[in-house]
């Protein structure tokens, strides 16, 4: 997939951060010069462009916006916060305080930033998709609050563009105390503005036995995966289901290391 960068309409010099930013990624940065977003990816032949927009990025793509926002992950924490119940993931994972949390499927990052709320400890999401990971790493890298514990947690995550089987291969056992899997249901329960884009983006394979074999091994305390409780894949990958709502469609599986 081809992306290049641009600046809003108002705004067509490129300013510090975006320097930075072009830096970092290495894509193309096309003066906007008062054009529509359609006219300069198709003058450019590219596939997605990236408007920076506010101090951080938006990605474009067959007419859908993605960018970083820690909504989700704000709500769930606050409700913790406030005593209205428990995050089922965060149980599910088994998270304590100091806690290490390899996400290997980051996305929106929303389950990372729960973890890294939690855990306090050594948190890094791993993103395949160059898209996603460009946006989600720099969404987070200059995101700010007046919610100290959100801020701290966000950025605390190390993002890494990496798939997540090459980079297990390579860890010494051990490496993580808890592995997190959440991959792209084949079949969306919901239909979100935020998370379209990111089904166009992202990689829609399947969890593979190896990649699972190879968490287990480099996992200190349990390796986990979000799936759909009907789509047989917890019991094809040799996952436990983790005890939840009877009426809940969505559902985690866990194996502990022994």
């Amino acid at each position: 997939m081809k992306i290049i960068v641009t600046t809003t309409q108002s705004k067509d010099i490129p300013d510090e951060n975006i320097k930075l930013f072009l830096e970092d990624s290495g894509l193309t940065y096309i003066p906007r010069q008062r054009k529509s977003l359609p006219a300069l990816t198709a003058e450019n032949g590219a596939d997605a462009v990236i408007v920076w927009e506010d101090g951080r990025p938006l990605l474009y793509v067959d007419d859908q916006k993605f960018f970083f926002h820690p909504s989700m992950a704000k709500n769930r924490i606050s409700g913790m916060r406030h005593g209205l119940g428990y995050d089922v993931m965060a149980k599910a994972c088994g998270i304590e305080t100091g806690d290490s949390f390899l996400d290997c499927t980051l996305g929106m990052g929303a389950d990372a930033i729960v973890a890294s709320y939690l855990s306090g400890g050594k948190i890094v999401g791993l993103e395949k998709s160059p898209g996603i990971y460009h946006v989600i790493k720099w969404g987070m890298r200059n995101y700010r609050s007046r919610m100290n514990w959100l801020e701290d947690a966000i950025h605390r995550i190390r993002v890494i563009p990496q798939d997540h089987l090459d980079f297990l291969k390579e860890l010494p056992e051990h490496s993580f105390d808890i592995i997190y899997f959440d991959p792209m249901f084949r079949k969306p329960l919901l239909s979100s503005q935020p998370l379209a884009p990111l089904r166009l983006l992202a990689d829609p394979a399947p969890l593979s036995p190896e990649a699972v074999s190879e968490a287990c091994r480099a996992a200190r305390k349990r390796v986990v995966m979000k799936e759909l409780v009907t789509s047989g894949e917890f019991e094809r990958l040799g996952f436990k289901l983790y005890p939840g709502s009877k009426h809940n469609r969505i559902g985690y599986g866990y194996i502990d290391i022994d």
